[in-house]
């Protein structure tokens, strides 16, 4: 089954990021700023959408079109969940992708304020994903972890 999340902000965050980088280059007359600020426009631009896929092992979320970013969770790690209907991004960072599963324990997909579900992984690890119906989310990993 698959979930899904948009945030238009992203968009619009990713397109003034990459007009600014244009915008100081013709004021310092430097390409370097340009080239900054488009690349970080578009890597910016991935984070617009999510894909959330539950199989019979993994819980996955791709990032955008063409996928090359992915956070895969195995349903063994998953020790339990929590069903949020109103997630509110401030208490958990701020929106966007933050933090890192292996690096820092915790990592929240929050695109929007809403549904989502917490994920209490192995090893005293958190994911974080907000998506559309995340009740019907919740009830089928937890059903696949039992």
């Amino acid at each position: 089954m698959t979930w899904t999340a948009e945030a238009r902000w992203a968009v619009w965050a990713a397109v003034a990021v990459a007009l600014s980088g244009v915008g100081l280059s013709v004021a310092t007359q430097l390409v370097v700023p340009a080239a900054v600020g488009v690349g970080v426009g578009i890597v910016g631009v991935q984070f617009r959408r999510i894909v959330v896929t539950v199989d019979e092992t993994h819980l996955v979320t791709t990032f955008a079109w063409p996928g090359w970013v992915r956070v895969r969770v195995p349903l063994a790690d998953i020790e339990r969940l929590e069903y949020v209907p109103d997630l509110r991004p401030v208490r958990y960072g701020g929106w966007g992708y933050r933090g890192s599963l292996r690096l820092l324990r915790k990592a929240a997909v929050i695109l929007r304020r809403g549904p989502g579900v917490i994920f209490a992984l192995t090893g005293d690890r958190r994911y974080i994903v907000t998506v559309d119906d995340a009740e019907t989310l919740a009830q089928t990993v937890q059903a696949r972890i039992r």
